[in-house]
């Protein structure tokens, strides 16, 4: 073997596509030269460096599906209208309707392989599944053998997409990419841009509406977002959604249409824009945000959630790395284009393909497309909000161009509101924590906020209290650096039921100094519960960051009282000690470690993912499943056994093992709950 064949076997070795036949000759050459073992000693160094994880290959399997089928003739149990494979029925669950299921009619082999996975779902209040679905009998005339072959590939893409696969070439995962955009917030002080976004699909009238403005920004909470409507409507009477967002700290205004139902534009929409005008706004605030994720996507990468990469280009004269997601993940991001509901852009279903390209660098967006979802799901939604997208259209592009990081922004980067604009006074009050007196309760709350550790680089922000009344009084202190932020606020009478902070529904409880602190699913926040004093932590830094922040405040947490909500709270070990036949996902990655209830012997683990992806396993014992509370389940195949799908509340549910197991999710479609199922084994 000469060295330039080595070169290249070593290059397919490390994508993994090296043959077998050639390994032995290559072993060979590189005990007798130095040069090309030194080689691979680079690349393995490379490859160590870059971080990149490989994920599963999606393989072709319409082609064995095909034959095994074809081969298997009228007798094969796959032949008939009342068996499935491994997913969706015809038949209603418990019942003999041929109602529900998924509508999989239009799906071909030849398009199959490149659908995006779908990764979320909102249900729909009121929404019914009249449509008939399934899968159809090939001696009907129906197209049985396509779908089978389609639903198998979307679940090996589910179980490629959430890092259930392991081993091939396939798609790389930029296993830090999560980890650079934290750190890429750091660096950014300023931001300016012109904006282009185009949506597709908003109405027959108006089938495509393009929009033209800019993007202002500077470290750490002044943004401005102005679009113009340059759509040519049919008539006058529909009037034009231009929107504008500015925050200026303590600040924060819009305009724009209010959003309204396909059918009933464009009378519902009012012929001015709506203004909205909140000052003495709280830092960092939940009910006034600051789409800080369209400056960097902090949120939807965090936690642990990366996506398959689009590799390489030139977006904006800039370089650009791309990443594969889903609308789910992406949320935060979207989000921004319609602030506080402003803007009357259409919807997007959360199982919709995103393309999102990133500055190599800086990690700002540069390029966003949302691509329609092909399922028979996706349809019913569409259907249900009066959309005819077809399988595969771009519902959305935006891009930015003339892309300017940490330069000075012009003068009037951040216009005043209209003038006769009513304020709505949201309650804040600054205050300099250096002036604050011993001795008061207020000012007691104010000194225990202040962590002895914040990241290097941290500045004091902004401080003061909100609320009292009939609600809390709380102290706020915040930090800064860049984009990037840490707050901590505090409260000395909670009395709430459960922890300070809207935490979620799930907490983790975890050791935090010489006391106890619960987390959130998605470990973006920390409560701390002490004896006459409630405490938040929470920020856009990594959750090891937030953990350390935590830690050096001046109290140490008790477990909750027996009555609060998060009582029902464990750990994972003493969920197995209670039960050691439960289940877990095996390989699961981009999602944070569970959070865990038990109930009785009833245990939830909780996982949460970046953006709005997540999901629940609720085991419990049983022999059968409790009567469906959706109008329409389906029945489907899981682990090889019967079980049931109730779309409208997102639920996969069966029995195994003299117990009752449910995956639930209100954004991971069918596919990944059927991949996640599949992988579950013992503890």
């Amino acid at each position: 073997m000469s060295c330039s064949g080595a070169l290249a076997d070593l290059s397919a070795a490390a994508d993994g596509e090296l043959a077998a036949g050639r390994v032995e000759a290559l072993d060979a050459h590189l005990a007798g030269c130095p040069k090309c073992a030194a080689f691979q000693g680079r690349l393995a160094d490379l490859r160590r460096r870059l971080r990149f994880e490989p994920v599963g290959e999606v393989p072709d399997l319409a082609p064995r599906v095909l034959e095994a089928l074809c081969s298997a003739g009228a007798g094969s149990p796959l032949a008939g209208a009342g068996s499935h494979p491994a997913g969706v029925g015809s038949r209603r669950a418990g019942a003999g309707s041929r109602r529900g299921g998924m509508d999989n009619r239009r799906h071909t082999f030849r398009r199959w392989s490149t659908f995006p996975l779908r990764g979320a779902r909102h249900p729909e209040p009121g929404l019914r599944r009249g449509r008939r679905g399934g899968f159809r009998d090939e001696r009907r005339g129906g197209r049985l053998l396509p779908v089978v072959a389609a639903f198998l590939g979307g679940v090996v893409l589910g179980a490629t997409f959430i890092g259930l696969g392991r081993g091939g070439p396939g798609q790389v995962a930029m296993a830090d990419l999560p980890a650079r955009v934290v750190a890429a917030q750091r660096t950014l002080t300023s931001l300016a841009a012109d904006v282009s976004l185009v949506e597709r699909g908003w109405h027959s009238s108006a089938p495509e509406r393009r929009f033209t403005g800019r993007l202002r920004y500077r470290a750490p909470e002044h943004l401005a977002l102005e679009l113009t409507d340059r759509t040519a409507y049919p008539s006058p009477d529909w009037p034009r959604a231009d929107l504008g967002l500015v925050v200026t700290g303590d600040r924060w205004w819009t305009t724009g249409q209010r959003t309204c139902p396909a059918e009933a534009l464009p009378g519902c929409a009012p012929p001015t824009p709506r203004v909205r005008l909140v000052e003495r706004r709280e830092p960092f605030a939940d009910a006034t945000p600051v789409p800080l994720d369209l400056v960097t996507p902090v949120r939807s990468f965090t936690p642990a959630g990366a996506g398959a990469s689009l590799g390489a280009r030139q977006v904006a004269g800039r370089a650009a790395t791309g990443v594969a997601a889903t609308a789910a993940q992406a949320a935060p991001l979207l989000a921004g284009l319609t602030p506080a509901g402003a803007g009357n852009l259409r919807s997007l279903h959360p199982a919709d393909r995103v393309e999102l390209w990133l500055d190599d660098a800086a990690l700002v967006p540069l390029a966003l497309r949302v691509i329609a979802a092909p399922t028979g799901e996706r349809r019913a939604w569409a259907a249900s909000h009066g959309y005819h997208d077809r399988p595969g259209q771009i519902v959305l592009e935006l891009t930015l161009s003339r892309v300017l990081l940490n330069r000075p922004l012009e003068a009037d980067a951040f216009p005043s509101p209209p003038a006769g604009a009513e304020a709505e006074d949201a309650g804040f009050r600054d205050r300099d924590p250096r002036g604050a007196g011993p001795g008061r309760p207020v000012d007691r709350q104010i000194a225990v906020a202040a962590p002895a550790w914040l990241p290097g680089g941290f500045r004091p922000y902004r401080a003061g209290m909100a609320g009292g009344g009939p609600g809390p009084t709380v102290a706020v202190r915040t930090w800064t650096d860049g984009r990037a932020w840490v707050k901590v606020r505090a409260t000395g009478n909670w009395q709430g039921s459960r922890l300070f902070g809207d935490l979620g529904e799930l907490v983790r409880p975890a050791g935090l100094g010489a006391g106890v602190a619960y987390w959130s699913e998605d470990g973006t926040r920390v409560a701390i519960h002490t004896q006459g004093l409630d405490l938040l932590v929470t920020g856009s830094v990594g959750e090891a960051d937030l953990a350390r922040v935590a830690a050096s405040l001046p109290v140490a947490g008790r477990p909750v009282p027996a009555g609060w909500a998060e009582a029902a709270t464990s750990t994972l070990p003493e969920a197995v000690a209670a039960d050691p036949g439960l289940r877990r996902p095996r390989d699961l990655r981009g999602y944070a470690p569970p959070a865990v209830r038990v109930d009785g012997r009833t245990v939830t683990l909780a996982y949460a993912g970046p953006g709005s992806r997540g999901f629940l396993l609720v085991q419990a014992p049983g022999d059968r499943l409790a009567p469906p509370l959706d109008d329409d389940p389906a029945g489907v195949r899981v682990r090889g056994t019967d079980g049931r799908w109730s779309p409208g509340r997102g639920e996969l549910e069966w029995v195994e093992g003299h117990r009752t197991l449910t995956l639930r999710s209100s954004t991971l479609p069918l596919e990944e709950l059927l991949a996640i199922a599949a992988s579950l084994e013992p503890t």
